[in-house]
Formats: structure tokens, C-alpha cells, sequence
């Protein structure tokens, strides 16, 4: 198996069925890929959604609530691709995602990831957001890292230990995994390309609980020795924390 695909679900059935066809309609790549959606007990409609899927690509876990670290690090548990991409049940992968993805998957990167499009709740378009060419710096300095569409070696995040679970529903969990793969040594790739839709919406966490981003992002820096928390125009929410 080349990727897998692993859908993190937690009452976002509304956008559900759009997220996981738009994985399943994938544009012929040649390379294998799963689904794997996992839903973070969810009290709304994510069943009766995801009971209309039948697809030998599809595999489907329900579990007890326990956070979207937790929820994540299940599903990475059970892929079995080379590849891991994870995305969150709001946003969609677009029809050239993995083609896209092959020219650069066997170059040796660590991690990969695309220019992306930003979409409000109902789906139209608010930005195509531009990032800059991998620079390990500009990354240190970002504040956030998107989990959606980031391609990471399978081998090395199993061996990362997947997501840190010293905090549940810190709203910078891909963000301490990417900075964890930087200081190990770990080198990324971008694709000058959207690839994806990052949807913003009223019910996002980072929407939600700005201020306590910011506190866990201090914490969390703070914790590396990475001196200031701190971001930059490259933020996915644009959020302004200086030094």
C-alpha cells in the first residue's frame, strides 16, 4: 500500500460525505491508497453517514471520545501505507491529490506538502493560499502547520510516536509533530500546487480557542527551548503573535 488516507471525524457529519468522496474519486495515479476514517465518538449523524460507504478502500472504526490526538494516533496505528495523509472530516482533498503527490513521493522527503485553497462553510472559494518554497526557518516561525494534505513517512511518524497526548484538543497537534520531524532532522517538500480545501468555518477549533492556542503554543515552545512562540503570514488563520 502507497498512502493512506486517514479521516479524523468528530460531529462533522455535515461535511462528511464530501471529504470522503473526494478521497474515494481520486484521478488515476497508480498509486495504492486506503481510507481510513476514524470517528472520535461523535453524538450527531457521522454513522448514518458513513453507513452509505461501501468500498473495499474504506475502512471505518468508531471509538470512545478521546480527542483528536488520540483519535489521530489510532488510525495511524492501523494504516498500512508507506504514506500517511491525514484529513479532517471539514475539509476535501482535490481530484489530483495523489497524482500530484506521485512525481514527488520517492525523492526522499520526509514530509510533503501542497499550496491549498481556503473555502468558508459552504464550500466557496475565500483564497488560494501560497506558501513559500520548504524552508526549515519560515516553518519555525509559521505558528501552525495544516494536517490536511501534509504527506509524512509512515516509518518515521510511527517512530515520531505520532502525536503527542500531553495535551488533549491542543489545536497545534500536527504543528508539534512537524516541529518534532524539523528537530530531528526530518526534511519537508512543497508542492507549488492547491491540492486541497482548508474549510473555515464557526465550529473550527482554532476559531473557537484562539487564546488557548496561543497559551499552548507558548507552552509548547517553551517546552523545546524554541524560544518565542510566535507567527508569521503564512499562519492558516493569519494569527498575529510578535515576539
Amino acid at each position: 500500500m502507497d498512502v493512506s488516507i486517514v479521516i479524523i471525524a468528530h460531529n462533522y457529519a455535515a461535511y462528511l460525505n464530501e471529504c470522503i468522496n473526494s478521497c474515494l474519486i481520486q484521478s488515476a495515479s497508480n498509486l495504492k491508497f486506503e481510507i481510513i476514517v476514524v470517528d472520535d465518538g461523535s453524538t450527531d449523524n457521522t454513522q448514518e453517514v458513513l453507513s452509505r460507504f461501501d468500498d473495499i478502500r474504506l475502512r471505518k472504526f468508531l471509538i470512545k471520545n478521546s480527542g483528536i490526538e488520540r483519535a489521530s494516533n489510532f488510525g495511524i496505528l492501523n494504516a498500512i501505507g508507506r504514506y500517511i495523509v491525514r484529513v479532517d472530516a471539514d475539509d476535501k482533498l482535490l481530484i489530483g491529490y495523489l497524482s500530484s503527490m506521485k512525481s514527488f513521493i520517492d525523492l526522499g522527503f520526509d514530509f510533503i506538502y501542497p499550496d491549498y485553497f481556503l473555502i468558508d462553510s459552504s464550500g466557496s472559494l475565500l483564497e488560494q493560499i501560497k506558501l513559500p518554497e520548504f524552508s526549515r526557518e519560515e516553518v519555525m516561525q509559521r505558528g501552525d502547520f495544516l494536517a490536511t494534505g501534509t504527506l509524512i513517512s509512515s516509518s518515521l511518524l510511527k517512530k515520531m510516536g505520532g502525536y503527542s497526548i500531553e495535551t488533549i484538543n491542543s489545536g497545534l497537534e500536527n504543528y508539534e509533530l512537524i516541529l518534532k520531524l524539523l528537530e530531528s532532522g526530518a526534511k519537508g517538500m512543497h508542492v507549488p500546487s492547491p491540492l486541497f480545501c482548508y474549510r473555515r468555518h464557526e465550529k473550527n477549533f482554532s476559531e473557537l480557542k484562539k487564546n488557548q492556542i496561543i497559551n499552548n503554543g507558548r507552552k509548547l515552545f517553551s517546552k523545546m527551548n524554541l524560544g518565542d512562540f510566535r507567527t508569521n503570514d503564512n499562519h492558516p488563520y493569519k494569527l498575529k503573535v510578535y515576539k
